[in-house]
């Protein structure tokens, strides 16, 4: 069983499992505590400033409040606390081994001040004490799960779960990498800016650390088959396609609060599919319209032109009164309209309405997959088997992540920018 270290209780991590509107599991606590789940992994610890939401999680999961820790100052007193010896250097073990701990140790110390795990939620406890310093020891910790026995940690091989606002993740990733996790899996957008993402690719490579983008699309059986599909170019290649993310900047207005606007927040979807889909375009010309004094833009909107003649037209955003994420595909002979709301596929027939001419036909298609259709399922078996040294299909590493950043921050950095009259 592989164990896992939960940062952040908001609503992907958690939260969102009590939507009944949604499918089940769709968050990363719901995954880890599924039925599936808890015959793969079990949980080391879960942080979050906020008390409110450490005893939601608590009396959502049933889980013991000695499981809960504000930041990871308190998750390493209890971790540690049966183990700890003082040391100048140590050398990083990246080992697969299960019978000893290797934590990363420089001459650095996590200082309160400056701790990541303090800030990320907006409903930051403001009783939480001042931790002291906390040295990066090694150590060994007998750790006896529900349904396992006593079994050795080793942090190399543990799993950590960063599932906060986007603003904080780099320190989040730094900081676990710092003290000794090599793997890592990160909510969307794996930084909130092209620089930063940058200097944690560098840092992932110079340790070692496996880390992935939960990007869920990739894993829903219907978007891999329309992958497929295009990569076989099964209904000839493709020819346009409209994406589109639509929502408000400010409502629900996690847009606004984490200061990334809705190209980075929510457009990130769109471009991952892009991405994943068609590669890298050769050019882009974009515009980005907000109101004057705003620190992000409420609309944005991008025309982009690919190698082997594709084009793209993508807006993010766009101040809409609900929320809307669909692909609208067009190949030569087929034409595939995937989203949140509806799937629709059409092939080119010949007319029923003109004699020589052909007509795109509504055709049914299929979500069903051998791989199971819940993306969240799929994550998580993909991040086992690879972890477990097996066949996987696990995808969205660092790197990949750093194309999408890379055309996020093109798209707003070229953008034209317009201002909005209130």
């Amino acid at each position: 069983m592989i164990p896992v270290l939960l940062i952040g209780l908001g609503r992907i991590a958690s939260l969102l499992e009590k939507d009944p509107l949604r499918k089940h599991p769709c968050t990363h606590a719901g995954t880890i505590f599924s039925p599936w789940g808890r015959k793969k992994f079990f949980l080391l610890g879960a942080i979050d400033p906020s008390e409110e939401r450490r005893n939601t999680f608590c009396k959502d999961w049933n889980i013991p409040k000695n499981k809960c820790f504000s930041d990871i100052q308190e998750w390493s007193f209890g971790f540690e606390s049966e183990f700890q010896k003082d040391f100048s250097k140590k050398v990083v073990t990246s080992s697969n081994s299960k019978t000893k701990v290797s934590l990363h140790s420089e001459k650095s110390t996590l200082n309160s001040d400056k701790n990541p795990f303090r800030s990320f939620n907006a409903a930051l406890d403001s009783k939480s004490r001042n931790s002291p310093n906390v040295n990066r020891e090694t150590f060994k910790k007998e750790f006896t799960g529900k349904n396992s026995s006593s079994t050795k940690i080793d942090l190399a091989s543990c799993l950590v779960v960063i599932a906060t606002p986007s603003e904080t993740h780099y320190e989040l990733a730094k900081t676990a990498i710092d003290f000794g996790f090599r793997r890592l899996l990160v909510e969307k957008p794996v930084c909130h800016s092209l620089p930063l993402a940058r200097k944690l690719a560098k840092l992932c490579k110079k340790t070692k650390t496996g880390l992935w983008v939960n990007h869920e699309r990739r894993y829903h059986p219907l978007y891999i088959q329309v992958r497929k599909w295009i990569q076989e170019k099964t209904f000839g290649p493709v020819r346009t396609i409209r994406a589109s993310v639509l929502t408000s900047a400010r409502d629900p207005g996690r847009a606004i609060l984490d200061k990334t606007g809705p190209l980075f927040h929510d457009g990130t979807h769109a471009v991952d599919l892009l991405i994943w889909y068609l590669g890298m375009p050769d050019r882009v010309v974009s515009v980005l319209r907000s109101y004057r004094h705003s620190n992000v833009e409420e609309q944005a909107l991008a025309f982009m032109t690919y190698p082997q003649g594709e084009t793209v037209f993508l807006e993010a955003g766009g101040m809409r009164n609900y929320f809307q994420f669909e692909l609208d595909i067009q190949t030569e002979n087929a034409r595939f309209l995937v989203g949140n709301d509806e799937v629709r596929f059409w092939k080119s027939k010949p007319s029923r309405k003109y004699k020589g001419f052909k007509s795109l036909t509504p055709v049914s298609i299929s979500e069903k997959s051998s791989a199971g259709s819940n993306p969240f399922l799929n994550l998580y078996d993909s991040i086992f088997r690879h972890l477990s040294g097996k066949p996987s299909s696990i995808t969205g590493d660092i790197e990949e992540n750093l194309q999408i950043l890379t055309l996020l921050d093109t798209i707003r950095r070229k953008a034209e920018k317009r201002i909005l009259e209130v």
